[in-house]
């Protein structure tokens, strides 16, 4: 788009406009084809599937829109995420004589942080279920792998990050590779702003193929890297001056995925951020508050308006050799308004006598000295900010941990109902991010069976990823809880465990192991384990119970004879 065609439409495609160029609250922030979904028909892509020089046509296609329409959405939101929101280029119209502050509100990094704290704080745990045709030393087999994969792949890590880049831009993306001269899996997040993934028109949408693009600044000259990802092939291609650059396939390789390795994952069905149709809210703070503190600079700065006589001394005209200027009769020439020294902190005012009337009859005038400034309608302006707050809160399920009432000794089920908005929503997200882990855990099967570490592929749609809420704990609370459920008598130790293990921060396995070595070790330290020797007694007594079953099955032979 030239800019001379539509200068306003232009400016606000730029993800960083330029200075002063953004008319604030005048309408449509994005288009809307700023958040589609990338497909095409199948029988096109098998066409080109294993043509990399065609394939890079088509990915040039949509690599084009993508810089055109959607990274500009992408990035102006990572913007607000760290405080470089609209206020910073609103074309205020204010002379240069007057305060033209911009505050940013830092709502939209707020936001991320709680929801993202709240939702991935704790870290997912991945539990398998029981499956009567896998054996358990398969599931145990599984486990193993899982656990390792996660711990070299720091996976409670990886997930905030997911987590965070959902929060902001309504979608995130992992890179599934195998690292090099090894056959250790790597996972990694890829920012959306670089990177899609291209779907079939089915109701299905399956993955075709995903495109992984990004530039590297060196020696002032840019270059862009771009590669391509099918269900069995990464192809890399030559760096180009653009992104859009003539696509030249520098080499390609398979991989043992059976899928393409990068995988989708959205915060909601319209793939929007947190906060981001609250941005309009957002902006009418900065905007309010960037006018509040204009305000209160000028008044700062006010005229300072006098009325009547001063009592100061003449003023003498000046010359550029520093000599009082004169007359054409040698008469210093004086200015005629008095000049006013505002760093003084006082003025001498006297009445003037004036004259007025037909008859020129003199009347003093009283001298006045004030700022000529506006009321501030403080009490008015922080209603207003209150309620813009009040409503961003309310409408992105976010509590105000300012709010009075948001006290540190509610009782669980007040929490409960502040949090209740916030749960409905966690647990839409929690079920489409369940969806990207579960394909995240399928792209593992596949390669694991080509190892041959596990029997089956499908053994890992028996993983059941847990999620905790990250909240205040109760302690007291949660052992009340505890203590009534004891004391039923009806509950398992493995489930009183659990129960106490956000007080304890460990976890059932290892508190049980605990268990079991306190045990042990407290039998080792019985003084009367060195009187009586209970191991030879134990032996003493499998042996006559051995002896029994002997006779007992001689005494049955010989009744059956």
């Amino acid at each position: 788009m030239a800019i001379e065609d539509n200068p306003m439409a232009y400016y606000s495609s730029l993800p960083y406009p330029n200075q002063r160029t953004v008319h604030m609250l005048s309408g449509r922030r994005f288009s809307l084809e700023s958040n589609k979904q990338y497909k095409m028909p199948e029988e096109i892509f098998d066409a080109v599937k294993d043509d990399p020089v065609k394939l890079g046509e088509v990915a040039t296609q949509f690599i084009e829109k993508h810089q055109a329409l959607q990274v500009p959405r992408l990035l102006t939101l990572y913007r607000y995420y760290i405080g470089d929101n609209d206020i910073h280029y609103w074309n205020s119209e204010k002379p240069e004589s007057r305060a033209d502050n911009r505050i940013a509100s830092g709502f939209a990094h707020f936001i991320t942080s709680i929801k993202t704290g709240y939702r991935f704080g704790n870290p997912i745990k991945f539990q398998y279920n029981e499956d009567s045709d896998t054996s358990k030393d398969d599931e145990d087999k599984l486990n193993d792998l899982i656990a390792d994969f996660n711990s070299k792949n720091d996976e409670s890590y990886h997930e905030k990050i997911m987590g965070k880049n959902l929060s902001i831009m309504g979608r995130a993306y992992e890179l599934m590779y195998v690292r090099e001269n090894t056959n250790e899996v790597a996972l990694r997040p890829v920012n959306p702003a670089n990177a899609f993934v291209v779907y079939d028109s089915s109701m299905e949408q399956h993955s075709l193929f995903a495109v992984y693009y990004y530039n590297v600044n060196f020696n002032q000259q840019d270059y862009w890297y771009t590669v391509i990802y099918t269900d069995d092939h990464i192809y890399y291609y030559k760096p180009t001056s653009d992104y859009d650059g003539q696509l030249t396939l520098l080499r390609s390789e398979e991989h043992s995925f059976g899928s393409v390795p990068i995988t989708e994952y959205i915060n909601n069905d319209e793939r929007m951020g947190d906060w981001e149709y609250k941005l309009d809210t957002i902006d009418a703070i900065d905007k309010s508050k960037s006018e509040m503190a204009n305000s209160q600079e000028d008044f700062s700065n006010a005229m300072l308006m006098i009325t009547g006589d001063i009592d100061v001394p003449k003023t003498p005209w000046v010359g550029a050799d520093g000599q009082p200027l004169k007359d054409e009769d040698g008469h210093i020439l004086y200015k005629k308004k008095p000049q006013i020294d505002t760093h003084q902190s006082k003025i001498w005012l006297k009445p003037a006598l004036v004259k007025s009337g037909i008859n020129d009859n003199s009347q003093v005038v009283q001298p006045t000295a004030s700022y000529l400034t506006k009321e501030l309608n403080s009490d008015g302006w922080k209603l207003y900010i209150d309620a813009l707050n009040m409503e961003i809160h309310k409408d992105t399920n976010t509590p105000d941990t300012s709010d009075a009432n948001f006290a540190s000794n509610a009782s669980g089920v007040a929490m409960s109902y502040k949090l209740w908005g916030s749960d409905q929503e966690r647990s839409n997200q929690e079920s489409l991010y369940t969806r990207g882990i579960m394909r995240r855990m399928r792209l593992l099967g596949n390669y694991w069976q080509k190892l041959n570490a596990i029997k089956n592929a499908s053994m890992v749609e028996n993983i059941n990823p847990i999620y905790t809420p990250n909240l205040p704990k109760n302690d007291s609370e949660i052992m009340q809880t505890v203590t009534a459920l004891v004391n039923t008598g009806k509950v398992s130790d493995q489930t009183i465990l659990e129960q106490i293990e956000p007080i304890t921060g460990v976890s059932y396995e290892s508190e049980k192991q605990r268990n079991e070595d306190d045990t042990e070790e407290a039998l080792k330290s019985n003084p009367y384990d060195k009187v009586f020797d209970r191991k030879s007694d134990n032996a003493q007594e499998q042996n006559d119970s051995d002896s029994k079953e002997v006779d007992s099955d001689e005494t049955d032979e010989e009744s059956s004879d």
